[in-house]
């Protein structure tokens, strides 16, 4: 079978071996795959990402010096029935298979080829049937807006709060639209990307600043939590429309953490959802004296997941403008320079077949 295959920092369609399902296994065709940011780092930097995986004690990732097939964002169509699902029934899945040596990450393992291939192997009971009224595009995104989910529950939001998303590529404004859904807010964003900016009021953000722009002061005043600790201190108890901030970093670059600090208001908590993977230094005693929490999450839990899968069948039309273009196998690589270079689109679709 055809499959995108990432080798030495390259993408090339190659033909390899189809899947043999084992037990509890489901073989299944990708119909469609999201380009996911995490996979535009390990096209470009897999050393780098592995070796903080393998430190982080994940056994089940990636050689970085062996032949992989990306994809994890995905939604299939069963190719032979088992494990309690029809064949031709439309799926999505998280993307964890049990191997031989423990859980591997589909997409992200050497052993089972993630969705940039004409079939692969999913985890029977992780997967879910997609109703009819969900389309398939919709239904693959359930795996990043599963990340969003799990964000915005240990952030420890609630309709006291109020909301600053730092950055609007996917993960940021899955995040906004999250916290809409649960019907939390107000919710401001923060983005350079006037195309994103425009995306994250689309998708529900009560006020969308550009990075810098001092309307931000004044909307955290609005709400009476005020950025600095003298006015946070004569602010009087009546005039707090909110208990308390909460900010998401969905940037995931150097000096963003004392960025965000600075604009954060007084006891507000941080939490980080973008993965910086370089050294950034922080002045601790800058967020002791703001009483700033820091909260880094990873992934989601198979609840998280259900609770995503959840909100698109009950709201897929919300999502729909997510989805800004798509592409065949042959031009994945096109859809990652496309990604990398920062332009307007969101969530670049691949279809394998």
């Amino acid at each position: 079978m055809k499959a995108m295959v990432l080798d030495g920092g390259t993408l090339a369609l190659t033909d390899i071996a189809e899947p043999v399902p084992g037990a509890g296994q489901l073989l299944t065709r990708p119909l469609v795959c999201g380009v996911c940011g995490s996979d535009l780092h390990a096209k470009d930097h897999s050393d780098h990402l592995c070796n903080l995986l393998h430190r982080a004690g994940f056994r089940g990732f990636m050689d970085p010096a062996k032949p992989v097939v990306l994809g994890h964002e995905y939604c299939c169509e069963v190719l032979e029935a088992s494990n309690g699902f029809e064949r031709g029934q439309r799926v999505v899945a998280q993307p964890f298979i049990a191997g031989p040596d423990g859980v591997e990450l589909i997409g992200y393992s050497n052993r089972f080829n993630g969705a940039f291939a004409e079939q692969m192997l999913l985890q029977a009971d992780a997967a879910f049937a997609v109703p009819d009224h969900v389309s398939t595009d919709i239904a693959a995104l359930t795996e990043p807006l599963s990340v969003a989910v799990h964000a915005v529950a240990e952030s420890g939001a609630d309709a006291s709060c109020a909301f600053a998303v730092f950055g609007c590529g996917p993960v940021g404004l899955f995040v906004i639209r999250r916290l809409k859904a649960l019907g939390f807010g107000p919710v401001l964003a923060i983005e350079p990307n006037a195309a994103r900016r425009e995306m994250a009021a689309r998708l529900g953000a009560d006020a969308v600043l550009a990075p810098g722009d001092a309307a931000g002061e004044g909307w955290w005043n609005d709400l009476g939590l005020p950025l600095g600790l003298s006015d946070a201190m004569a602010q009087a108890p009546e005039l707090k429309k909110r208990e308390r901030a909460i900010l998401f970093d969905c940037v995931g670059k150097p000096g963003m953490l004392m960025a965000i600090g600075a604009a954060a208001p007084v006891g507000a908590t941080i939490t980080v959802v973008g993965t910086c993977m370089e050294t950034d230094p922080i002045e601790p005693a800058f967020f002791l004296q703001k009483a700033l929490q820091l909260r880094f999450v990873f992934a989601y839990s198979p609840a998280d997941f259900a609770d995503a899968f959840a909100m698109i069948s009950a709201d897929p039309d919300s999502l729909a403008p997510m989805v800004t273009g798509t592409v065949g196998l042959a031009d994945v690589d096109r859809a990652f320079a496309s990604l990398s270079g920062g332009g307007s689109d969101i969530k670049l679709m691949v279809t394998p077949t």
